[in-house]
């Protein structure tokens, strides 16, 4: 054999081996964020007409909430669990908030106590989430816990608002418009604690009782209006 055919064969045994160095594979762990999974809570369901006496206080519940979750992290340590509980469709109003503890092998473990109005059902958004040494932000898990009372949540029967609106000119006055919500609850009008207005996501507007909620037994629904003087929310 050649020398010149001696210097292919090293050549290529040289490129085999380099690429036996660079075959792909376990993915690195570093920089990944935490994981948490397998949530569970209870209780998942509360009607406000079966709770002792001990957890009523006038028209607010009180209600004992447990919470385990699974949090791990592939490459630091977690640094804490937090859990929210978020009211019905305003998801940025909580009803309760902590962190969890360690309670084992990658299971964290907490309770709290909600305070519910017996005017606020529906279902209310239970969050989990951990972060890291590193501030890294995991993954979401979330559940959703129902609360009931008598009858059932206030129906929106119908909502009196122009669809069209003209942007005023610069140096025009701003337009001013009425938005009128014919409401009903199932419990009595009493039991409506408040009727929101919220455009594109903004912040909430009260619209306030033009009267007839004051009358219950004359109609079963009430009209709520914005803007309004001289009422009350």
């Amino acid at each position: 054999m050649s020398m010149r055919h001696v210097f292919w064969l090293v050549a290529l045994a040289g490129g085999l081996l380099w690429g036996c160095d660079t075959l792909p594979g376990a993915p690195s762990l570093e920089g990944r964020p935490p994981v948490v999974s397998d949530l569970s809570f209870a209780p998942d369901s509360v009607d406000f007409n079966t709770l002792p006496s001990e957890q009523i206080r006038g028209d607010t519940a009180l209600i004992p909430l447990s919470l385990a979750v699974t949090a791990r992290d592939p490459d630091g340590r977690i640094a804490r669990v937090a859990f929210v509980v978020r009211a019905p469709l305003n998801h940025h109003r909580t009803r309760g908030h902590g962190t969890l503890e360690a309670s084992g092998t990658d299971r964290y473990t907490g309770e709290t106590t909600l305070r519910l109005h017996r005017a606020q059902v529906g279902p209310y958004t239970v969050l989990v989430y951990a972060v890291d040494d590193e501030e890294r932000l995991s993954n979401q898990v979330r559940g959703t816990l129902w609360f009931w009372a008598t009858g059932g949540p206030p129906v929106i029967e119908e909502v009196q608002v122009l669809d069209t609106l003209r942007r005023p000119a610069p140096g025009e006055p701003p337009v001013v418009f009425q938005v009128v919500a014919r409401v009903s609850d199932p419990d009595g009008l009493e039991n409506i604690l408040r009727v929101e207005l919220r455009v594109n996501n903004g912040a909430p507007i009260l619209l306030c009782d033009d009267g007839a909620k004051a009358s219950a037994a004359a109609s079963p629904t009430a009209a709520m209006r914005w803007p309004a003087t001289g009422c009350s929310p």
